[in-house]
């Protein structure tokens, strides 16, 4: 189960994917970061809707294309 209430202050993004999971059972969403070495997933922000991945966009200097879907 994804639980993510509260934000993590500060992420270190070098060498990681960025990522937004939805849980299929609850369709809670979560953005965050994947390290492709370790496969551990850390949390970002929780997003309720398209405003807070435009906030998940800006606060990390991301672009769509970078993110993907798991």
């Amino acid at each position: 189960m994804l639980v993510a209430k509260k934000e993590v202050s500060k992420i270190e993004v070098l060498n990681k994917k960025p990522l937004i999971r939805k849980n299929q059972s609850t369709g809670e969403m979560v953005a965050g970061f994947l390290d492709p070495e370790t496969g551990v997933f850390e949390v970002a922000m929780e997003i309720s809707d398209e405003r807070d991945i435009d906030d998940f966009l800006e606060k990390y200097d991301l672009s769509v294309v970078m993110i993907s879907k798991m």
